[in-house]
């Protein structure tokens, strides 16, 4: 099959192995699949969330990638065409997703991540196993494209639920990337009544005023604090969350939440960073850091969008082929994207 594979930091699209499905698993055709700004980091960092997850104790990453190579791609719809011994109630031609990992009874946690392993591709090709028992059908009048949103769908869900928002609080998020705009979608869907949105990118800041942003604010022209006191009232947000994850914006959160507030951490900052712990004890803020989604928002996140009731498609700004993934990485340096699709086509 054809898929991009990255070694050290290059990107190129080669031939190599069609997997095959074992006990439990079902190989299936790529329909469509998400570049993630994870995958954008381990395009340029991967040494370095490898030696993070060692150091905090997970197994996400596979130590054995940096030098094999390692298929990325881990927001995907995909559709069914072989079953493993096990497997075959799941019938050819079922379009299908799953939280993008695999039972893998060998991993010292019984679970492989797909696309963050030598071993197991992720969905930057033609065809990707997966899990039978994790299965979720995608919804019939679910395009392909809003299907593969699935998964940053879930990561906003999973942000705002951690968040424990309560009734007449109001919140900023900073950041209007695809993180940030399904956090600003489900906090409108939980009837936090007012959202404002922070954001330099006037093509993003356009798509979160279309998603429901109360207050979009361009912080180079406006003081925040200034427009969202203006706008409610409030002397600052009781809930920032933070969706950027460059140096300094987590000070920049502290600094803009109110007192006794909370900091949601989303964006991943993949340098040191550094804050004045004193401005958080005077403040006695939560910092709260959050990290993916549990099976069943990823499930709840499907059924939203299948409803109707969150609505991802603006976000979609373009899709591209396998051949064209590659540069797609390098464009989305370029914030005037948002949400960058990989369509493979037929395999």
């Amino acid at each position: 099959m054809r898929a991009m594979v990255l070694r050290g930091r290059q990107l190129a699209v080669e031939t190599v192995e069609t997997p095959r499905p074992g006990p439990g698993q079902v190989l299936a055709r790529v329909r469509a699949c998400g570049i993630c700004g994870s995958d954008l980091h381990a395009a340029k960092y991967l040494d370095d969330m490898i030696e993070a997850a060692r150091r905090s104790g997970s197994a996400q990453w596979d130590a054995a990638a940096a030098e094999a190579g390692i298929i990325m791609g881990h927001e995907f719809v995909a559709e069914v065409v072989e079953a493993g011994p096990g497997a075959e109630a799941w019938a050819p031609g079922t379009r299908v997703t799953s939280i993008p990992v695999l039972v893998d009874p060998s991993s010292p946690t019984g679970m492989a991540a797909i696309g963050y392993s030598a071993r197991y591709p992720g969905a930057y090709g033609e065809y990707v196993l997966m899990s039978a028992p994790l299965l979720l059908r995608v919804p019939d009048t679910l395009p392909d494209t809003v299907a593969a949103t699935t998964e940053p769908c879930a990561v906003g869900l999973h942000a705002v639920r951690e968040a424990r928002m309560q009734p007449g609080e109001t919140a900023l998020v900073m950041g209007a990337g695809p993180i940030g705009l399904m956090t600003l979608l489900w906090l409108k869907h939980e009837g936090v009544q007012h959202v404002a949105v922070s954001e330099l990118s006037p093509e993003r800041r356009a798509l979160a005023g279309r998603l429901g942003a109360d207050l979009v604010i361009d912080p180079r022209e406006t003081h925040v604090l200034e427009a969202i006191q203006a706008a409610t009232g409030r002397q600052a947000p009781p809930v920032v969350f933070e969706c950027i994850g460059v140096p300094g914006t987590l000070q920049q959160a502290m600094d803009l939440v109110e007192r006794m507030g909370r900091v949601i951490v989303v964006g991943v900052c993949m340098q040191e960073d550094r804050i004045l712990p004193l401005v958080g004890i005077n403040k006695q803020l939560t910092l709260k850091f959050v990290l993916g989604y549990t099976p069943a928002e990823y499930a709840e996140a499907l059924q939203a969008l299948g409803t109707g009731a969150i609505d991802t498609s603006p976000m979609i700004t373009r899709t591209v082929t396998l051949e064209e993934l590659p540069a797609a990485f390098e464009a989305l340096a370029d914030p005037r994207d948002c949400k960058v699709v990989l369509v493979p086509g037929p395999a």
